[in-house]
């Protein structure tokens, strides 16, 4: 299996971006794949809590007057082994580009 592509279907997600006051991106992600690294997840094959590189695809992203960004798209994680069973509706996780928490996924 390729590294991008996946055995389960992308969910939808709301992306809740942190505004840049927060140390958040300055450009915001829109159109193709975008790479991001999740927090400590556990993990259904071992008992260890993990880092996964999840893969979104923002469609539409909004900026509101009081700072808030929203991005809307769809996310999957990069490796087939990964714990897709977390991506259900409800479903949060922080993303990180590196050491930097850009925002939180919430799963639609």
């Amino acid at each position: 299996m390729a590294l991008d592509q996946q055995q389960d279907p992308p969910v939808a997600v709301w992306v809740h971006w942190k505004s840049i006051a927060e140390g958040g991106k300055k450009t915001l992600p829109l159109g193709g794949l975008y790479y991001v690294v999740t927090e400590a997840l556990p993990s259904s094959a071992t008992e260890d809590l993990c880092s996964w590189s999840l893969v979104l695809h923002i469609n539409q992203n909004d900026s509101n007057e009081d700072g808030t960004r929203l991005g809307l798209g769809e996310a999957h994680f990069l490796m087939d082994h990964a714990p897709s069973e977390l991506l259900t509706s409800g479903f949060t996780v922080a993303i990180y580009e590196g050491p930097t928490c850009v925002g939180q996924v919430s799963v639609l």
